[in-house]
């Protein structure tokens, strides 16, 4: 049952989890929503539905898996290919309700299951699906955000951190053939530092937090980057697990961008998905 247990957290990445819930509440607080118990339900369906996306991708990746990744939940039977497929449907179906239910915008809901299927299904295929994969996280800014009539900072965060999300799994694509990070990707990585100056630039009242989290985020970076880049064995997936984490910086220097040091809290994440990841793998 333990063993069981362990697969299906290891499955659903529950080690990424608080990068979910660092963005529901990121995605909150840019929008200008004051934080209601209402959030808490649109964070617990925004954790099912990103877990049934991880679980959905393993048994998708069944046959992959079992060629190239052979230490993986299904391939080593410590949980049936079929109990994976019934735990993936339940998660997306009982996550979109709680959305549903805490969130007005049944749209982008919507939006982020078609997104979570396609992306599963066709990530193998076709290499724009990286920038499917990067706006399932940007529909957690603006499901968070609890309105259609998104404001000018939600739209620009939420894209941002979408952007940087397809430049991590750009990166992660290249963990089975360790293959070094190209310039696009650098790029892609570096987008919310670029919208970070944009906002600096805008309004010098919130210069201390902005600079605070994106000095932060540029440091992780670089240290990511030459990880990336050197000769260490596993380098590529422990940049990785980091930049996942670093998920938190991003929504730090979205909430500095508008709120000020309110922004700096979430800072705190990168270390607990950290832990965490040590404990279960969030790759």
């Amino acid at each position: 049952m333990k063993r069981k247990l362990l697969a299906i957290l290891e499955l659903c990445r529950v080690s990424n989890l608080p990068t979910v819930i660092s963005n529901c509440v990121a995605g909150c607080l840019v929008s200008g929503v004051i934080l209601e118990w209402s959030l808490i339900t649109v964070l617990i369906g925004a954790a099912l539905v990103y877990s049934g996306g991880m679980v959905m991708n393993d048994t998708i990746d069944f046959r992959y898996d079992k060629e190239f990744k052979k230490d993986r939940p299904i391939v080593t039977s410590k949980i049936s290919l079929i109990m994976s497929w019934l735990l993936a449907i339940a998660f997306l179906i009982f996550g979109s309700l709680l959305l549903v239910i805490g969130s007005s915008a049944h749209f982008w809901v919507a939006l982020l299951i078609v997104c979570i299927i396609f992306y599963n299904l066709f990530h193998k295929k076709f290499g724009i699906t990286i920038y499917v994969m990067g706006f399932c996280r940007s529909l957690l800014y603006f499901i968070a955000g609890y309105t259609l009539s998104l404001n000018n900072n939600i739209i620009l965060w939420g894209l941002v951190l979408g952007i940087y999300t397809a430049g991590i799994t750009l990166v992660a694509r290249g963990e089975d053939e360790d293959r070094k990070v190209r310039n696009f990707g650098t790029i892609l990585l570096i987008s919310p530092l670029l919208l970070s100056i944009h906002f600096l630039l805008v309004n010098p009242k919130i210069i201390v937090p902005v600079v605070f989290s994106s000095i932060a985020f540029l440091v992780m970076i670089l240290y990511c980057l030459d990880l990336i880049n050197s000769n260490k064995a596993g380098r590529i997936g422990k940049a990785v697990s980091l930049l996942i984490a670093g998920m938190c910086v991003v929504d730090s220097m979205a909430v500095s961008s508008v709120l000020g040091y309110e922004g700096l809290f979430f800072l705190f994440g990168v270390p607990i998905v950290l832990s965490f990841q040590r404990k279960i793998a969030g790759t």
